[in-house]
């Protein structure tokens, strides 16, 4: 009988123990979606990067309303087409399109800003407290603010965007998930035409650009675009708030980080690797029928890719839920973990997901050295409900 998602997880900041399970088994096993669906789940690290990297895998499918999905709760979880090869070469378009907004050059002039940016809302953490929600006043606003900062999206706009792109995760709400994504596009196809008349240095005008160029449809600018919106900030608040959470039960990787700032980056990158352990599902279907050591993934089949699980892959890499940052020093670090995904679908936005930690951290510890948790870390309580998980909120004193 195939295993049901989610799975039971004691320890939030753990991996859930059918996850570990399934990885030193072999791997890859049948389960259930959210939505009751048959799905693969492939767990392993390495099957993850070779995968994902298969172009026997692709975000088509023959028969989409019949279609097994991750969710039922609208079409974000869905198959966008049946031509695979069409869908692949759009992908690589809006990839390259995408590519100089996201550009580490673009995201490194972007730190004065993002810098401006978490100093205000750590500032309105402090006016508030203590104690104060850091969930609430600063790792979710902030990414939202960056996010809207990179695409041109207007201050006066940013709280709609925060609460629009919430109600997206929610995996039993439909309503809620299709009222959602139906805001977005209206919006984002509105101020892409206000950007068509006034262009600026954003990747909304870039995307523009594309269409008026004739390498893109409206449409799928403005599905890309509200792509980015999503990926660019919701993942990036549950690092927040399990960084935070990760860091305050390690005061001495705190302490190592104040007496030598070049730790972290590298700090920042183990926090990515574990910081979260049951998420970062990647849906894909088979084009074709593919073997695989646990069996044959039929065409039209819809393969779900574990990237947080497999970041703690005993197979890829020892003692994986020990938190060591020195393990990403030195010549001969362990394989790259796939907190971005990998291959291809590796995440445009993954520079400045980790610019957008290191100034997060570096500001929040510096300023607040004597922070910590306001309540037991039993009764925080954690987002079920959403794709995404994280933290419900995270109250902190000082």
């Amino acid at each position: 009988m195939p295993k049901q998602l989610p799975f039971h997880r004691p320890d939030p900041l753990a991996v859930a123990p059918e996850f570990r399970a399934l990885q030193l088994s072999g791997g890859i096993a049948r389960v259930r979606t959210f939505a009751g669906h048959p799905a693969w789940l492939v767990t392993r690290r390495a099957d993850v990067v070779r995968m994902l990297s298969d172009d026997r895998f692709g975000r088509a499918h023959p028969d989409p309303p019949s279609a097994p999905v991750l969710s039922a709760t609208g079409q974000f979880y869905g198959p966008q087409g049946t031509d695979h090869e069409r869908l692949e070469e759009e992908f690589r378009i809006l990839r390259r399109v995408t590519a100089n907004s996201l550009s580490v050059r673009r995201v490194r002039r972007l730190r004065p800003r993002i810098e401006a940016l978490a100093a205000h809302r750590i500032d309105r953490l402090v006016a508030a407290g203590p104690p104060a929600d850091l969930h609430a006043l600063l790792a979710e606003p902030l990414p939202v603010d960056v996010v809207c900062e990179l695409l041109g999206v207007p201050v006066t706009d940013r709280a709609e965007f925060q609460a629009w792109t919430a109600d997206v995760v929610y995996l039993a709400e439909p309503e809620r998930v299709w009222t959602a994504l139906g805001r977005l596009n209206d919006y984002v196809r509105a101020l892409m035409e206000r950007k068509r008349a006034a262009p600026a240095a954003d990747a909304l005008t870039d995307l523009v650009r594309a269409q008026d160029e004739g390498l893109i449809d409206a449409n799928l600018a403005v599905l890309w675009a509200v792509a980015l919106l999503f990926a660019g900030h919701v993942t990036t608040v549950t690092r927040i708030g399990t960084g935070v959470l990760q860091l305050l039960a390690r005061p001495e990787q705190l302490r190592a980080v104040a007496a030598d700032p070049g730790r972290l980056a590298a700090t920042v990158e183990e926090l990515l690797r574990v910081g979260q352990p049951d998420l970062g599902l990647v849906w894909r279907w088979a084009v074709v029928d593919v073997d695989t050591a646990d069996g044959r993934i039929a065409a039209g089949d819809l393969v779900l890719f574990a990237n947080g699980p497999a970041c703690l892959d005993p197979t890829a890499y020892p003692d994986p839920d020990r938190f060591d940052p020195d393990r990403f020093v030195g010549d001969r670090p362990p394989p790259p973990h796939t907190a971005f995904g990998a291959g291809p679908h590796l995440c445009v936005g993954a520079s400045l997901a980790r610019l957008e930690l290191e100034v997060v951290f570096e500001q929040l510890f510096r300023r607040l050295p004597g922070l910590r948790l306001a309540v037991p870390e039993a009764e925080l309580r954690w987002r079920e409900s959403q794709l995404t998980g994280g933290l419900a909120e995270l109250p902190v004193t000082w």
